[in-house]
């Protein structure tokens, strides 16, 4: 299974069934399951012609629009991965991503209704800053990435879009056409990376750890998943692939609110909910100065953020936080709060917090598969631990980090460490097999 037969899959049982809404206040748009499978063809082909092949990079650049699907899909197929950048990415950022991934193109968001037109530098200034940051002695200076445009739902395309252009060329995608054929796939490449140290996955991972989510969060083909994480991000773009792989609508949130996105879960009968714990904080004020039956939402997911063990001010806030959350989603709204485990490195919730357990918002859980193990080890000796003893969080599995893009010392020790990651996360597990994170391992313990 890779994400273009799972699309195709999915098509040929219900072309018409919607599989992402670009949320909007007054023009939401739907896509059907059709509609991406063509948009993924057209833009795979594009990507072919410019020069996009197995083992290339693809950076994105773009807010959580529909469009990050069909990239994420078209560049899959190809062989190549997607490394996603932050909207608010500054230049030193982009010249790393630039440096170590040497993306051939870089999808950029263009139009009134990206979010980095309105609030952040042009994302085409911040690259050329990168750029000129790299200087000539690079490697890269032999291949500037191409800048693909992309516009929003809403937004009308450049007539010309060489104003884009930053040495590499700059290109639209293409409108998409009818009957295109199912391409020939082969292998199994690295699909996706996730930063700051662009930790990269295999396609057969990323789609398996998919339908692994789905299953023990319970999506299923009548649902609505909002995402309000970036689908270019660890937690959104696993539970964005979750949607996909259990056949629910992703509902997208590219500029989310707490009160826009209180609205669309009643709009949209919103099933499956994605969000930080400051979000779920907002989300929690914005009910309680308007509240109102929110009968379809089952599912509060929390995504972090991780605490230190040393800054007990910071953990205690975050987990009291995740702690009313919880309250208000389970009291009044009757849906379960969960949080997981994961990062860019060990893919998220690899393990999701069971309904009922004591501390079920705080990061942890059940693995979400047999294919996934863990244990807890003596930072200093490496010896396993009995369980209910503190130590490092070690997994071992296909959620794993295959290696790091542009770090081949990085990739070599990842390499030799025998399966089980080392995560640097001081854990316990539990007699039943649950585990619960409880910060970093201290400083003078890691190596």
């Amino acid at each position: 299974m890779n994400l273009l037969s799972l699309l195709a899959g999915l098509t040929k049982s219900d072309p018409h069934a919607t599989v992402a809404i670009d949320a909007d206040p007054a023009q939401p748009v739907h896509v059907s399951r059709s509609e991406l499978w063509r948009r993924a063809l057209q833009l795979r082909a594009d990507l072919a012609t410019a020069g996009v092949g197995r083992g290339d990079a693809v950076a994105l650049w773009l807010p959580n629009w529909s469009a990050v699907l069909d990239w994420h899909i078209a560049t899959a197929s190809l062989g190549a991965h997607t490394v996603g950048l932050d909207l608010a990415a500054t230049p030193d950022t982009v010249a790393s991503v630039l440096a170590r991934a040497k993306p051939k193109v870089i999808a950029l968001a263009h139009g009134p209704s990206a979010p980095v037109a309105r609030d952040l530098p042009s994302p085409v200034r911040t690259l050329r800053a990168a750029l000129d940051s790299l200087g000539s002695g690079t490697a890269l200076t032999e291949q500037v990435p191409a800048v693909a445009v992309v516009t929003g739902p809403h937004d009308i395309p450049p007539v010309d879009p060489g104003n884009s252009d930053v040495g590499g060329g700059a290109w639209l995608p293409s409108t998409t056409t009818v009957g295109m054929p199912m391409p020939v796939t082969r292998g199994d490449e690295l699909a996706v990376a996730f930063g700051p140290r662009l930790a990269a996955h295999r396609e057969s991972a990323i789609t398996r750890h998919a339908a692994a989510v789905a299953d023990a969060i319970g999506i299923g083909a009548d649902d609505t998943v909002a995402c309000t994480l970036p689908l270019t991000g660890a937690f959104g773009f696993v539970l964005g692939l979750a949607a996909l792989s259990g056949g629910a609508t992703c509902l997208l949130e590219p500029s989310p609110t707490a009160e826009a996105v209180l609205d669309d879960l009643t709009r949209f009968g919103v099933t499956h909910l994605g969000v930080d714990t400051g979000f779920a904080t907002a989300l929690t004020g914005a009910w309680h100065r308007r509240p109102g039956p929110l009968p379809h939402l089952r599912w509060l997911g929390l995504s972090g953020p991780p605490s230190e063990p040393h800054d007990t001010d910071g953990a205690d806030d975050t987990e009291e936080q995740a702690r009313r959350a919880a309250s208000w989603a389970e009291d009044k709204l009757g849906a379960v709060c969960a949080g997981g485990y994961g990062s860019a490195e060990v893919l998220a919730l690899s393990a999701v917090q069971p309904a009922g357990s004591p501390r079920r918002w705080s990061q942890g859980g059940r693995l979400v598969s047999p294919g996934i193990e863990a244990r807890v080890v003596d930072p200093g000796s490496g010896l396993p631990l009995v369980h209910g003893e503190r130590g490092e969080l070690q997994i071992r599995g296909y959620p794993v980090v295959e290696g790091y893009l542009g770090d081949e010392e990085a990739t070599s020790a990842r390499l030799a460490e025998h399966d089980w990651f080392p995560t640097g996360d001081l854990a316990v597990l539990s007699g039943s097999g649950e585990l619960r994170r409880l910060g970093k391992i201290p400083a003078p313990h890691r190596d």
